[in-house]
């Protein structure tokens, strides 16, 4: 056979009555069932979830972009709940296990993270409600894990944190290499100025994104958490849904909320936080429960040094 009817046999080959051999099937998505509702949490909503089993190939049927449904309730977790939510949840303290000295500690498992604080200074907020903000979240930030002697510590493994406050603009305050102990860190967040003006969330979070890179100290093989201080709703800036996939791929983001909203207030606000939501967000009614909020925290966690260490996200 020449080479021309070599080619020719190849390409009758190549065909065949479904299309070409060599074309992929389609593959569609494919989720789970709705799981069951969780437990009330946050300002009084539940949710509950599917998941993505398999993604679409080849052009195959996309995946809803719906997988999470919230609902509001009447009820609301006591301030009690929500402080003994941020201590296991936030805090990762473990009241019940071992010392950590005894903790498993390889390549993914640790008690170190790089945490971008977020905080509303909005017209809303107003200057006396932005102070005890500030100075809630300098004291919460002291009760990270470990505290030996303090969170911050460089000369064993140590936190970093950066913080930007938002209202019409995104101010970056400090970024994860600019503070070495928790000191220098309580006195700078404390001595930030309130602004004032809208809340342009969308943009806070687009600036959250790009601070979570080595330019600005943050490292690889800790844990990469942003902690979001809001009052309301978003009403400027960049458009939520296009920024929030982008954030929650960099870092893992926890919700405090303050105040009362509509339901579909309540909805945005889910939306902010990772998954599962019912141990990312908290709420308060008014800025000065944050000041028994952080009391019933520090008397859920005693004396104790006990850490629990989490899954470093890659």
């Amino acid at each position: 056979m020449n080479c021309s009817g070599l080619l020719l046999f190849v390409s009758f080959m190549a065909i065949c009555s479904d299309g070409f051999i060599f074309t992929k099937k389609k593959v569609d998505c494919l989720v789970s069932h709705w799981g069951m509702w969780s437990d009330v949490f946050g300002f009084g909503v539940r949710t509950k979830e599917r998941v993505i089993l398999r993604y679409p190939d080849n052009g195959g049927r996309a995946c809803p972009a719906d997988t999470t449904i919230t609902q509001s309730t009447g009820k609301k977790p006591t301030i009690q709940a929500t402080a003994v939510q941020i201590v296991t949840n936030f805090l990762h303290r473990d009241v019940k296990s071992s010392p950590r000295g005894v903790s498993r500690r390889d390549s993914l498992i640790g008690y170190f993270r790089d945490l971008l604080i977020i905080i509303d200074s909005s017209g809303s907020v107003g200057s006396n409600s932005f102070k005890i903000a500030k100075q809630q979240v300098a004291e919460l930030l002291g009760l990270l894990c470990p505290r030996d002697p303090d969170p911050f510590n460089r000369k064993s493994g140590f936190n970093r944190a950066a913080l930007i406050q938002f209202s019409s603009n995104v101010i970056e305050e400090f970024d994860f290499a600019a503070k070495k102990n928790l000191a220098d860190l309580q006195a700078s967040i404390k001595s930030i100025r309130y602004r004032g003006g809208s809340t342009c969330t969308g943009d806070a979070f687009e600036k959250a994104i790009h601070m979570f890179t080595s330019s600005k100290g943050m490292r690889q093989g800790t844990k990469h958490e942003v902690l979001i201080l809001t009052d309301g709703q978003s009403n400027c800036g960049k458009q939520l849904s296009k920024v929030l996939p982008r954030l929650h791929a960099k870092a893992t983001v926890f919700g405090l909320m303050i105040g009362g909203y509509s339901s579909w207030g309540k909805k945005e606000l889910v939306s902010y936080v990772s998954k599962p939501k019912p141990n990312h967000l908290f709420a308060v009614e008014r800025y000065e429960d944050l000041k028994k909020l952080l009391v019933l925290i520090k008397a859920q966690i005693g004396g104790s040094d006990t850490c629990a260490p989490f899954v470093i996200q890659k």
